[in-house]
């Protein structure tokens, strides 16, 4: 899943689900009225592949991705990102 999130405040405001991310995907960007392009950043839980080869990025919140994909209440909009720490944090 990939989070998108203003860098000044850690609020997440867009999504793009799945577990494993392309570099196409990886260039996708979701706009805000209120954040800017060089105010977005993006958090990836899963991997990314780039010329065959997967990278894992922020594997430790695996278990959040799974709450996300699930039948539960959860969800990414319910998060956001600490902005000294880069953790997933719940609002």
């Amino acid at each position: 899943m990939i989070l998108f999130f203003d860098k000044k405040t850690g609020r997440i405001f867009g999504t793009i689900n799945g577990r494993v991310h392309d570099e196409e995907q990886m260039k996708m960007q979701i706009s805000s009225n209120d954040v800017s392009d060089k105010d977005t950043g993006k958090y990836v839980i899963g991997w990314t592949r780039e010329n065959d080869v997967n990278t894992e990025h922020n594997m430790d919140k695996f278990d959040i991705l799974k709450k996300f994909e699930s039948n539960t209440p959860e969800n990414p909009l319910d998060y956001k990102i600490d902005i000294e720490t880069n953790n997933l944090i719940k609002k």
